[in-house]
C-alpha cells in the first residue's frame, strides 16, 4: 500500500511534548511498514493545517471526493498524531482525514475525543459493568467537595501522567495549582491501593497479556515515567480480561489501544483511563512486550494495526 505516516515530532523533553513522538520512532515505524513492503510518505502535522491539508492533498489529488479512487494516491493513513493544543487535539486529524475520505489506522474521532476526556470515560466503563474510582471533575475551585484524603489530583484532558499527582494533605491548595496550569477541568479521584497494570489489544491479535509495571512509587506519575518503569509481562486473570473487553467494547476503540488499571490486593480491577492511541515507540515497547509473549513480532504488530484500516482495494491489490 502507499501510506501517509502521519505525526507530531517531539522537539524538546519538556512536559508539553511528553505525548508526542521523537524521531527515531517514526524512523522505526517507517522502517517496519517499508520492510511489510509499503510505501511510505511521512507527513509531519504540528504546522498550520491549511499546509498540512494542502501536503495531503498534494499526495492524494482525489482527497474529498465522494468516490475516491485509492490508485491514485494514498490507500491508508497510518496516523500517530497526538495534536498540540485543546480538548479535542487527539480527534482533530482523523477528523480530517474522514473529511478527507482518507482510511486511517486506529479509533475515529468521536471515540479518541471521548477517551480524551477522563471523566466521561470513567462514565461510559462504569456502566458497562466496571469498577471505576469514585471521584470528581472539577472546573473551578469551588466546586470542589470534601473528599477524604490520600487523593489522586489529575488533568482532565491530558495523559503521559501529566500534571499526576498522589495528595495526602492540603487538598484545595493541590488542586488549585492543578487547575491553574489545565484550567478545562481537574479530575480528583479516591487513592486505590494497588499495582498498576495495563491492558493492550490489537485489531487481528485481540486481547493481549497483562502489562505489570513495576514501579517503586506509590503511582505512576511523570517522573516515574521520565525515570522508566521496568516491565513484565503475565497471563490475564479472568477478571481483568473480563474488564478489558468491556472496557474497549463500551469505548468504540478500534485497531488498537491500552486501557490502564489499578488491581486491588485482592484481584479485583479499577479502571483508570484508555488509551487508544497507545505509544508505539520501540524504546518504550508495551504494546510489543505484549505482543511477543504470544509470539508476534514488532513488524506483525505494525502490519496487524496496518492490515484492520485498510480499504478493501488496498488489501486485494497486497494480496496479488
Amino acid at each position: 500500500m502507499r501510506i501517509a505516516l502521519t505525526y507530531n515530532l517531539r522537539r524538546s523533553r519538556g512536559e508539553a511534548h511528553a505525548e508526542l513522538d521523537s524521531a527515531a520512532t517514526i524512523r522505526a515505524i517507517s522502517r517496519m511498514l517499508g520492510e511489510l513492503g509499503h510505501t511510505v510518505v511521512r507527513v509531519e502535522v504540528s504546522g498550520e493545517p491549511e499546509r498540512v491539508i494542502g501536503r495531503l492533498r498534494a499526495i492524494f489529488p482525489a482527497a474529498g471526493s465522494e468516490s475516491p479512487p485509492l490508485h491514485l494516491g494514498l490507500d491508508l493513513v497510518f496516523n500517530l498524531a497526538e495534536g498540540l493544543h485543546g480538548t479535542f487535539r487527539e480527534a482533530f486529524w482523523p477528523a480530517v482525514f474522514e473529511q478527507l475520505h482518507l482510511p486511517h489506522t486506529g479509533s475515529g474521532p468521536s471515540v479518541l475525543a471521548l477517551c480524551l476526556d477522563k471523566a466521561l470515560a470513567n462514565r461510559v466503563v462504569a456502566a458497562a459493568g466496571v469498577r471505576v474510582p469514585r471521584g470528581q471533575l472539577v472546573r473551578n475551585i469551588d466546586e470542589l467537595g470534601d473528599l477524604p484524603a490520600p487523593l489522586i489530583v489529575k488533568p482532565n484532558f491530558e495523559g503521559s501522567s501529566k500534571g499526576l499527582r498522589l495528595v495526602t494533605r492540603d487538598v484545595r491548595s493541590a488542586v488549585a495549582e492543578v487547575l491553574a496550569h489545565y484550567p478545562a477541568g481537574v479530575l480528583v479521584e479516591e487513592y486505590v491501593e494497588g499495582a498498576d497494570v495495563a491492558v493492550g489489544w490489537v485489531e487481528g491479535l485481540g486481547i493481549l497479556p497483562a502489562i505489570h509495571y513495576a514501579c517503586d512509587r506509590p503511582i505512576l506519575d511523570r517522573e516515574a515515567k521520565v525515570r522508566g518503569i521496568p516491565v513484565e509481562i503475565a497471563p490475564l486473570s479472568a477478571q481483568l480480561r473480563l474488564a478489558a473487553e468491556r472496557a474497549f467494547a463500551a469505548l468504540g476503540v478500534a485497531g488498537f489501544g491500552r486501557a490502564d488499571f489499578r488491581v486491588t490486593p485482592d484481584g479485583e480491577p479499577v479502571f483508570l483511563e484508555m488509551n487508544p492511541l497507545a505509544s508505539l515507540d520501540p524504546e518504550e515497547g508495551d504494546l510489543y512486550s505484549a505482543a511477543e509473549a504470544i509470539g508476534v513480532s514488532r513488524r506483525g504488530v505494525i502490519d496487524a494495526i496496518a492490515t484492520a484500516a485498510a480499504p478493501r482495494p488496498a488489501l486485494r491489490r497486497r494480496a496479488r
